[in-house]
């Protein structure tokens, strides 16, 4: 059977939002965080959302969030659907007993003893702070019930092991804040960098390499996307989605660039424009009349 079109949003750290399409466009209904009281039901109808049905409960999530609540919107946290099994109100446990094959595999980030504190969809961000005041986003992919990937370089733990690092070394790891930014940066490991910004249409960007010279740019046509969902679907289209991602300040990164911009180096070829050039050498292997250039002609 077909996955469900669901997604919960932990609200302000005091309500869960639970939104799921139909096919008149997107119920959502909010419990308390702390007992599971239900709070408000209600429907977003479509004529509010994407008419193309791309990132529909984002943008029922943000009509609900800035039209319907009057409360206001400190911090938005993706969880997992199964957060909620715990909730006879939802549903989701006789669904999990029933059907379980509507729900997406999630990652339990659990303390030393094994009690849930977040379940984070399969593909999910989480972040985590150093008790040094450094954190940094990373994604995480599960890999069974007790383990997942965090990076690209081998990080496997199992998730007892991750708890039991986090608090030895008083760190808090929690699924990203999503904020209203309408601009920021990230460094990308050892990747380089990228810079966000809004438009009236969605989202402009543009990667960077490590010396700040320009790797790639563009445009995401979706609004209705956080500056971080906006990330993580450029990162991913890019092939870029894995590692650690570390806020910076928009100010100085783009001062780092317009310095790149000054000594050229966003004008330098690319490896694949040497490569590309290479492929017209005339030696005579490919060009029976013979090579005209010299030997450090054809060096990279």
């Amino acid at each position: 059977m077909e996955q469900e079109k669901e997604a919960v949003y932990l609200i302000n750290d005091n309500k869960y939002l639970h939104l799921r399409k139909n096919g008149a466009g997107v119920g959502f209904a909010t419990y308390k965080r702390m007992n599971g009281e239900l709070l408000e039901s209600g429907q977003v109808s479509e004529m509010n959302l994407p008419p193309d049905g791309r990132n529909a409960l984002s943008a029922a999530r943000n009509w609900y969030m800035f039209v319907l609540s009057d409360e206001p919107c400190k911090a938005i946290q993706q969880e997992s659907v199964q957060i909620l099994e715990s909730i006879p109100n939802t549903g989701i446990d006789r669904r999990r007993i029933w059907k379980p094959e509507t729900f997406q595999p999630d990652i339990r980030l659990i303390n030393s003893h094994y009690d849930d504190i977040y379940r984070i969809p399969d593909g999910g961000v989480i972040q985590i702070d150093f008790s040094d005041n450094s954190s940094f986003t990373a994604r995480v992919k599960r890999l069974d019930d007790c383990h997942f990937d965090l990076g690209e370089l081998g990080d496997v733990y199992h998730i007892c092991q991750f708890a039991e690092i986090v608090e030895r070394n008083g760190s808090i790891a929690y699924p990203e804040i999503q904020t209203q930014d309408d601009q920021g940066a990230w460094k990308l490991g050892s990747k380089g960098y990228i810079a966000i910004q809004s438009t009236d249409e969605g989202w402009d960007y543009t990667i960077y390499h490590s010396d700040y010279s320009t790797m790639d740019g563009g445009q995401l046509d979706a609004p209705e996307l956080t500056i971080q969902e906006a990330r993580e679907q450029i990162l991913e289209a890019h092939h870029m989605e894995k590692g650690q991602r570390t806020l910076q300040d928009y100010d100085f990164i783009m001062d780092k660039v317009a310095e790149a911009e000054e000594l050229g180096l966003s004008n330098k070829p690319s490896t694949l424009e040497k490569l590309a050039e290479l492929s017209k050498c005339d030696m005579p292997e490919c060009n029976p009349t013979g090579c005209k250039k010299e030997r450090s002609g054809h060096e990279l």
